[in-house]
């Protein structure tokens, strides 16, 4: 549907005009013409895919040593379709053009550079209106495809049915999520969609986006000669993904642009549309977590009822999940466009994808910024069963959250019909206290924290501080001192339930050896390491040290 140089050709050029060279240019799309000046600045400012009218008698008139051969030079720096001379074209010019392949057009002598204009200018407005009407029938096909809600599919197979070239609709991470037309992009031989896509991420910083107009950029594709018209699908706090037409450079048209601009406005669309009801959902799924997990609701036939009715069984022992997403910018103190809404969101969703894999119908929701799962589970579940479930749905959620941590903490099991109010408090102590301990990215079960679920609750640092000093001070002081390992041999005494030649093992020591450090962990301590009292308090010192280096972190 573009104008080319040889539609010019046919349409708009005087009978006579004659192609000297550059012939495997004539597929070059026209924008607009511009005539040559006798005087400075001898075109209008340029943009490319002009068509160039000049004659030959101008050029020494503008400077006397210009010829037309530095002329072609210059006007193909700046991405002229075409040019078109009116008067003698010498060899050198037409052996410029050919190697630069811009078509080189010798009008007849007849010819006035004002009426070449006139006639090129109206030819592209005509072609130009003509492309916007097909459009705008571009745009009503596919609306009329959203409005039958079809789907995001049907718009792929539909836009890909009318540019005779593949099309792929991405999320946000420039995942695949629909394809039509795509079957040579999946090969060995076809492009790599991976490559551009930091090219195309800073672009849509630089452009303003618009659900009724997205931009439309065009990218090639690395070490192939295939390229991508990619417009982004806005959403209501940023881009929601993007939409492409691929094909060889030398197949895109300006019809595919502007197809492409449309599609992604009808996209948008469909999105928010989805969003919408997206939302609604996850208002009745919240509504019901908070009744759920209320004391005041335990045991209410009516909140059980709507549960049921929502084909959550509240009656099975369940599993609560509390997930947290962070961004790896946020953590790193950079600085990125994804909002802690949007990132809880796609956490929420993707939390949802992996508990649709379970047998028995879930819970989620959003609560706050973390997002719940009650997992009602079938048949006899582990406590260990249930660690690898929640560190399993963790880290699928961590990859799809490309660019995220995800860290979760697992309350202890609920019998049938038991306390979902204790089991949701334990799992976000549990999160609180992986995250403080282990990092984003940790999956922490609240029945493995021991004494610390215990510390943690104790809100006086300054108490906790004072007693590991009292405890473990000098300890600390030797150590950081002589570059001693008084504290890890503690610590190792502990671990091996106060089994000397087990110690002795895994210190990698002598008994002997062993005896005398413990006898200088006494000295330098001053604590009676016999005394079953102490013991217990030196125990709850390494743990409080390893809560507050923690917490330090």
């Amino acid at each position: 549907m573009a104008v080319t140089v040889e539609d010019l050709l046919q349409l708009a050029f005087p009978a006579g005009s004659r192609v000297i060279a550059g012939r495997s240019g004539l597929g070059r799309e026209v924008t607009w013409a511009r005539s040559l000046r006798p005087r400075p600045p001898a075109f209008e400012a340029l943009e490319g895919g002009e068509l160039a009218l000049l004659s030959s008698a101008h050029l020494s008139l503008l400077q006397e040593s210009m010829t037309l051969s530095y002329v072609i030079g210059r006007l193909a720096d700046v991405g002229v379709a075409a040019i078109a001379v009116l008067g003698e074209v010498d060899q050198e010019a037409a052996g410029t053009a050919e190697e630069l392949k811009i078509p080189l057009i010798e009008l007849p002598s007849t010819a006035t550079l004002v009426e070449v204009e006139r006639a090129a200018i109206a030819t592209v407005v005509d072609k130009q209106a003509e492309l916007q009407h097909r459009a705008f029938e571009i745009h009503r096909q596919l609306a009329q495809l959203t409005f039958d809600e079809r789907g995001l599919q049907a718009v792929a197979d539909r836009l890909a049915e009318i540019c005779g070239k593949a099309v792929v609709i991405e999320d946000e991470q420039f995942r695949v999520q629909f394809s039509a037309a795509a079957a040579h992009l999946q090969d060995s031989t076809g492009p790599d969609l991976r490559t551009g896509r930091l090219d195309i991420e800073e672009w849509i910083h630089t452009v303003p986006l618009s659900g009724t107009q997205p931009p439309v950029g065009r990218f090639p594709l690395s070490n192939s000669p295939f390229c991508r018209v990619v417009a982004p699908i806005p959403a209501r706090d940023g881009v929601a993904g993007y939409l492409s037409v691929i094909a060889p450079k030398v197949e895109i048209t300006e019809l595919d642009r502007l197809a492409v601009g449309r599609a992604a406005a009808v996209c948008a669309v469909e999105v928010a549309k989805d969003a919408a009801i997206g939302e609604a959902e996850a208002r009745v799924r919240g509504d019901l977590l908070d009744q759920l997990l209320s004391e005041e609701n335990e045991g209410d036939q009516s909140v059980l009822g709507k549960a049921r009715r929502l084909g959550y069984d509240p009656s099975l022992p369940s599993l609560v999940m509390v997930f947290r997403a962070e961004s790896r910018d946020n953590v790193a103190g950079g600085s990125q466009f994804r909002s802690g809404d949007r990132v809880r969101r796609r956490l929420e969703s993707t939390v949802k994808v992996e508990t649709s894999r379970l047998e028995s119908k879930s819970l989620v929701a959003s609560r706050g910024n973390a997002v719940v799962a009650i997992v009602p589970l079938l048949g006899t579940t582990t406590e260990g069963v249930a660690r690898e479930l929640a560190e399993t749905m963790r880290s699928r959620a961590q990859t799809a959250l490309d660019g995220c941590h995800v860290a979760v903490g697992i309350g202890r099991l609920t019998s049938g019909g038991g306390s979902l109010t204790t089991a949701y408090r334990e799992a976000e102590g549990a999160l609180a206290i992986g995250i403080r301990m282990h990092g984003p990215s940790s999956c922490t079960y609240f029945g493995d924290l021991g004494i610390l679920r215990l510390l943690a609750q104790i809100g006086n640092l300054q108490e906790m501080e004072s007693f590991r000093q009292e405890m473990l001070g000098n300890l600390e002081r030797h150590d950081a001192k002589s570059g001693g390992e008084m504290l890890k041999t503690l610590e190792a005494l502990f671990q091996c339930h106060g089994n000397l030649s087990r110690t002795a093992e895994q210190l990698s020591l002598h008994r002997n050896s062993l005896l005398y450090r413990l006898q200088r962990i006494a000295e330098i301590s001053g604590h009676d390491l016999e005394d079953h009292e102490t013991r217990l308090s030196l125990q709850v010192a390494l743990k409080v040290r390893q809560l507050l280096e923690a917490e330090h972190h």
